[in-house]
C-alpha cells in the first residue's frame, strides 16, 4: 500500500513583476524553511521511495531541498508538468501510476 505525503513548496517570492508564474523562486524565508522541514521529516523517520514533484520553479527547489535532507537522490526526483496547478483527480491520477511498492 502507497503512503503519500503531499508537500507544498515553501514561500515564494513576488519580486519579480511581470514574471510567469511557473518560473517564480522561493523567497529567503523558503529557503530557509525547507531544509529545516526536511531535518523534521527525518528526525521523524521519513524515508522516501520516490519523491514527485510540479516542474514549477518554486516546486522543483523545495522538492530538491527535501531530497537532501532526506538523502534522497537528487537525480530520481520525478517532475511532472501536469502537478502544476493540478486539480485533485488529476493529482491521484499521476499517484495511482506510481509503483506500488
Amino acid at each position: 500500500m502507497k503512503n503519500l505525503l503531499l508537500i507544498r513548496h515553501a514561500k515564494s517570492s513576488w519580486d519579480f513583476p511581470g514574471s510567469d508564474d511557473h518560473d517564480r523562486p522561493l523567497n529567503k524565508r523558503g529557503e530557509n524553511v525547507a531544509p529545516r522541514m526536511a531535518a523534521a521529516l527525518s528526525q521523524r523517520g521519513v524515508r522516501p521511495d520516490a519523491i514527485v514533484s510540479s516542474t514549477a520553479n518554486r516546486a522543483r527547489t523545495t522538492a530538491g531541498m527535501l531530497a537532501k535532507g532526506l538523502g534522497f537522490p537528487d537525480s530520481q526526483i520525478q517532475e511532472e508538468s501536469d502537478l502544476y496547478l493540478a486539480s485533485p483527480r488529476t493529482i491521484l491520477r499521476i499517484v495511482q501510476q506510481l509503483d506500488e511498492s
